[in-house]
């Protein structure tokens, strides 16, 4: 009988033998396709490539290949760089194996867990023994592993005997999964299935051109709204209370205070040479009276002028305003 450290051992060691083939999804009629297995990830988020339900595979090493069944590619790693295809496939975005990785939901056949991962209680633990039987036209080792809180099912996943390879997947409750079929293990394949020498993003250069499209959209968007419906700024006034929820005096004991609701701030210190910046984190506005210095804010819109001319004649309607300006928020820029 196999021990399961030993199926442990060959899953976490890194594999030099070259093995090629087609996965394909499995889901039976009225099995819930919403119940996948995951992992988690600490750090900066990886990108997320999610392949149709049929592919083909190509491994050596940490070296992978992914492509759609017209022969498109969906990742690509040569072992120390890892392109994506799933934004434009004619310009992938490229950056490291820690920072493009495969997690899509045949993940269990494309992506080697680490050790620490199997240590854990998302799909990792084995129920019963392990099994040696016939699997993809490979001697493999078969067994179940428990399901984490939350999820009602084990999954079952076959092992390679040879290379450690994990060849299928399945939830036999509900007939969901994934396996390797054509499997080849053992031919050369050549490096250059590891490379893409064609255009590609950095992670920055990615960022900007979403950013981009976002904005052209945008403009062309404002574009149409223009000429379809109104030519002019749309703007209406709407009341803004700052009647205060939680008021927080001074402890001096001068007068001064600050106030806040769901919406708005509102607070004053006595009149100083510089006058008062709170770090409020949101736009607002400062000026001074005679005794005072003032600030008035929102959470969720843009006060205007003639929104703090209102304010101030409801706080202090006799006094004389100097040193008006408006303060916008940190994380704008001008």
């Amino acid at each position: 009988m196999t021990a399961w450290i030993e199926v442990l051992t060959a899953m976490t060691t890194d594999s030099t033998i070259p093995m090629r083939g087609a996965i394909e999804e499995i889901h039976e009629a009225g099995s819930p396709e919403s119940f996948r297995q995951g992992f988690a990830y600490s750090g900066t988020p990886p990108v997320l490539i999610a392949p149709e339900d049929s592919c083909r595979v190509w491994r050596s090493g940490r070296k992978a290949r992914v492509e759609h069944l017209d022969g498109s590619p969906i990742f690509i790693s040569d072992g120390l760089r890892a392109w994506d295809f799933t934004g434009r496939a004619d310009r992938p975005r490229v950056g490291p194996p820690g920072r493009v990785i495969y997690l899509g939901p045949s993940q269990f056949l494309l992506r080697q867990r680490s050790t620490a991962e199997w240590t854990g209680n998302e799909f990792a633990q084995p129920i019963g023994t392990v099994e040696t039987v016939e699997f993809a036209g490979r001697d493999c080792w078969t067994v179940q592993l428990a399901p984490p809180e939350g999820k009602p099912y084990p999954l079952r996943i076959w092992v390679d005997v040879e290379s450690g390879f994990i060849l299928g997947d399945r939830i036999d409750e509900d007939g969901i999964g994934s396996q390797f079929v054509d499997v080849t293990i053992g031919e050369p394949i050549d490096d250059a299935v590891f490379v893409w020498d064609g255009p590609a993003y950095t992670t920055e250069e990615y960022q900007e051109q979403l950013e981009e499209d976002y904005r052209a959209r945008q403009r062309e968007q404002a574009r149409w709204f223009t000429e379809n419906v109104a030519s002019t700024p749309v703007i209406v006034r709407a009341p803004l209370d700052f009647t205060p929820g939680d008021v927080h005096i001074n402890k001096v004991g001068d007068g001064g205070f600050e106030t806040n609701n769901r919406r708005t701030l509102l607070g004053r210190r006595r009149r100083s040479e510089d006058g008062w910046l709170p770090k409020w984190g949101v736009s607002h506005f400062v000026w001074s009276t005679a005794e005072w210095d003032w600030a008035a804010g929102a959470m969720d819109v843009e006060l205007d002028d003639a929104a703090i001319v209102e304010l101030q004649h409801s706080l202090h309607p006799d006094e004389t305003v100097e040193r008006l300006r408006r303060i916008g928020r940190p994380d704008r820029r001008p």
